[in-house]
């Protein structure tokens, strides 16, 4: 059984007859780990002129097959309890952001399901990152990743002592160049209605083999410098269509996760893009984005890529020297 996300009332529409912003949906589960995730959802829904929906999702009691149905009191209880929780939560909310519509929305059965559903009318979903230990934690973690890998919107992953800091600065971790471009305008449109400026992140890796033959530094030196040509190229064409916002670029040696957390340490939220639902990936979401989102203390974005990857040049090089390009 699963309450439905209510529609938006009549009343609640603008007066002008336009279509409102759809809202900012964050998860909610009755512990502190929401609270930054709350807080950063108010935070986007003003600067988005939007609402929020607040979500709690009551795991099914017993398996979906239903070979065991449940006993009615059982299900009465669960409900009580999550109503509970969810209008506690939304009280807060509205207490701490009066101007704002919050929907609530309670939902009984499969957490990732429920949650994918819950987002599926909305702008952007925000998550709390995961603070237990121990094997509960290790399912949460699973739990985080799977709903980022499965909704359809951007997803926020935010830690639970955010706080507001308004930086002025987007961090944006580019893995590939071929499949930049979405996620670049992505950051480069928000960084303009934000007035933020925006740094764009590569991380070459040297593989163990580099090292073992003693070239490591060599192998890095070159990469980098390919690299830098390849993204600036990039940036450089994106950058074109929004003037006003200040653009860097950086490629850097090391581990692509340890490098993004570390450049996004003084920003407002790092960017990230998770597989095109196309391209034939073992798993929804990448190994970099999942080290990201569990030890990031700045809030991580992690957009869906709807376009195919776009054409890059082939560049060759010997010794420094362009080739063919």
């Amino acid at each position: 059984m699963t309450s439905p996300v209510a529609r938006p009332s009549e009343a609640a529409m603008p007066m002008d007859g336009g279509r409102r912003p759809a809202p900012v949906v964050v998860a909610v589960d009755g512990s502190d780990r929401s609270a930054g995730a709350v807080r950063y959802a108010i935070n986007e829904a003003r600067l988005r002129g939007s609402g929020m929906r607040m979500v709690h999702v009551v795991p099914a009691p017993l398996p979906e097959s239903g070979l065991w149905p449940a006993e009615a009191g059982d299900v009465d209880y669960l409900e009580r309890t999550g109503r509970g929780i969810v209008n506690r939560e939304v009280a807060r909310a509205r207490a701490a952001a009066p101007d704002l519509e919050i929907e609530p929305v309670l939902a009984l059965g499969p957490r990732v399901a429920q949650l994918v559903t819950a987002s599926s009318s909305g702008d952007l979903m925000v998550l709390g990152r995961e603070t237990r230990r121990g094997a509960e934690r290790l399912v949460a973690r699973a739990t985080t990743a799977e709903v980022v890998g499965r909704v359809d919107l951007p997803v926020t992953v935010v830690p639970a002592r955010w706080q507001e800091t308004r930086l002025g600065r987007i961090v944006v971790g580019i893995k590939t160049f071929t499949s930049a471009g979405e996620l670049l305008s992505h950051a480069l449109s928000t960084a303009a209605a934000r007035h933020a400026a925006v740094r764009v992140v590569h991380a070459v890796e040297v593989p163990d083999l580099a090292a073992d033959l003693g070239v490591a530094d060599a192998y890095a030196d070159d990469s980098v410098a390919v690299a830098t040509r390849l993204l600036e190229q990039v940036v450089g064409e994106r950058s074109a269509a929004h003037p006003t916002v200040p653009v860097e670029t950086a490629v850097l040696p090391g581990r692509p996760d340890e490098v993004l957390v570390a450049a996004a340490a003084d920003a407002d939220v790092l960017m990230v893009a998770r597989h095109h639902r196309g391209m034939r990936h073992p798993a929804r979401l990448g190994r970099v984005p999942r080290a990201i989102l569990t030890v990031c203390d700045t809030p991580v974005e992690v957009l869906p890529l709807r376009r195919t990857a776009e054409n890059m040049p082939l560049v060759l090089e010997n010794a420094g020297e362009t080739l063919r390009n």
